[in-house]
């Protein structure tokens, strides 16, 4: 080459203004492409049922020390003795569950300390005056941030707390799990969901009663007992210590609400009764009094599923809050964008069980008596039926949601379809209708239904009340084909309760 020869850079012409818009297309896309990656990345996470899956068959299988085990090792925790430091997101739930498990293993202190260190930090779910973002963010919160409990659960806590206490025979700590439980039930649980859960209300009020009985607070364990009778749980032959109660008390209905006029005949029998003495009243019914709980089953559990939009539509009508969520004409938008096959499914939860649903047969032994139990209170068919009102509610949310992105996908689609028609690229409507499809769908494929919930909780409870001697008693539980044994000793003025959830 020529030394004195020189480089002469090669000018580029520049882009016409088509292709500049063409380039300035092909780069939305690949944003748009990125968005809908992101959104979908975040499906396919480990859902909270199938995190504790070991936990929960460990229990299910009478092996609750396996189960804390494991609980354990979720916590990031070397025994059970210890607590999380972190109790956001899952940490609250796990805890929970391995309190249950503490509890069927006769550990009732160390069981009362994990669900105290979580009643102050459990929050409630409100369906009947929540906002609609507030259900969504719990029912698609993807097993992440704070658990929020729904009210059985919320409930749920404070009763099996009275359980610990008792058991472990602090029965001042049970009286104050017992204000808590009343302190939500009176001020805080709406009226459709009480009528839900009448049996496990019953539970938790009778507990109540028998925690301010044992201190002789005859007053307050009235109340707590009308309560209990009036919700259908009464675990005794007769009512005569209810009436006893009432009278010797001069409790006169109050604090019951509106179920004071169902009180009534209670109330008119126990004035024509003859008035005891509080030494008689002792006498009669707090010698060897002896309360045994008999936790058997687990309660179902949550598992995420999709389904279709018409399907929806009929089951967000079985809740009275639907119409919080529904504009005037959400349901026509939707059944329109269903019919025209642009809102096909929605994503959501449901419940389920492990097993056969058949209840197993208990049998009691204490001493020369023998019972068979038959008929507990169905916790599970409790949560289950106050699953369906949360359902339904969140599915009307959900909707509701769904119909607002359909329309926003619809009209980010038909942007994309401007600019590509301005920029000259064939199939321009084709490239519209993608884009706000697959943004749709993205935005849909990433509501992942949050799964967890209070696993462990039993599904029936058995309460027998019974007045023992004084001295050793041997216990026996016959759950199916397993059993349980506890020896008590009793103190004729003392109360006690006896548990059982190891087995189920």
């Amino acid at each position: 080459m020529d030394s004195t020869s020189s480089y002469h850079p090669v000018t580029r012409p520049s882009p016409t203004g088509g292709e500049s818009s063409r380039r300035r297309f092909a780069a939305f896309c690949v944003l748009l492409s990125f968005l809908f990656f992101a959104l979908a990345s975040n499906v396919g996470c480990a859902s909270y049922t199938e995190q504790i899956r070991e936990s929960r068959t460990a229990v299910s299988q009478s092996d609750a020390k396996r189960a804390v085990h494991e609980l354990n090792r979720h916590l990031d925790v070397e025994d059970f003795d210890e607590q999380p430091k972190d109790l956001d997101n899952e940490n609250a739930l796990l805890l929970l569950e391995r309190a249950s498990a503490l509890q069927a293993l006769g550990y009732y202190e160390e069981a009362a300390r994990d669900m105290m260190a979580i009643d102050d930090r459990l929050e409630w779910l409100d369906i009947d005056s929540d906002t609609a973002d507030n259900i969504l963010q719990w029912v698609y919160s993807d097993d992440t941030g704070p658990y929020r409990a729904p009210p059985h659960e919320r409930l749920l806590l404070n009763t099996q707390n009275m359980i610990n206490f008792m058991a472990a025979g602090q029965h001042n700590s049970a009286r104050v799990e017992a204000r808590r439980f009343d302190v939500l039930q009176r001020y805080h649980l709406d009226e459709g969901s009480a009528e839900l859960i009448p049996e496990l209300l019953g539970l938790g009020n009778y507990l109540a009663g028998a925690a301010f009985e044992a201190d002789e607070n005859y007053r307050d364990a009235a109340r707590f007992y009308t309560l209990a009778y009036l919700y259908g749980i009464w675990p005794e032959a007769d009512d005569h210590r209810l009436i006893d109660l009432i009278a010797v008390s001069g409790y006169s209905g109050g604090g019951l609400g509106e179920a004071q006029r169902q009180a009534d005949p209670l109330l008119e029998r126990a004035s024509e009764r003859p008035r005891l003495d509080r030494s008689q009243y002792r006498e009669n019914y707090q010698t060897g009094d002896t309360l045994i709980v008999i936790q058997t089953g687990m309660v179902p559990y949550l598992q995420a599923e999709r389904i279709s939009l018409s399907d929806a539509l009929r089951y967000s009508e079985r809740s009275p809050y639907t119409a919080l969520h529904f504009q005037a004409d959400t349901a026509e938008q939707a059944m329109r964008l269903y019919t025209a096959g642009e809102l096909n499914w929605l994503n959501t939860t449901r419940l389920t069980r492990d097993g056969p649903t058949a209840r197993p047969s208990t049998l009691l032994a204490v001493g020369d008596r023998r019972l068979r139990l038959t008929n507990p209170i169905a916790i599970g068919d409790q949560v289950e039926a106050a699953w369906e009102l949360i359902a339904a509610t969140a599915l009307a949310a959900g909707i509701s949601r769904a119909v607002t992105r359909a329309v926003a996908g619809a009209a980010t689609g038909a942007i994309v379809e401007g600019i590509a028609e301005a920029a000259d690229i064939p199939g321009a409507g084709l490239l519209g209708f993608l884009t706000g499809a697959g943004l749709q769908a993205s935005l849909a494929a990433a509501d992942t239904p949050d799964t967890r919930s209070w696993t462990s909780l039993p599904d029936g409870v058995h309460l027998v009340r019974l007045q023992l001697d004084e001295g050793t008693h041997q216990v026996d539980v016959e759950i199916g084909n397993d059993d349980d044994f506890r020896e008590i000793e009793v103190n004729s003025r003392g109360f006690h309760l006896v548990n059982f959830s190891r087995v189920r």
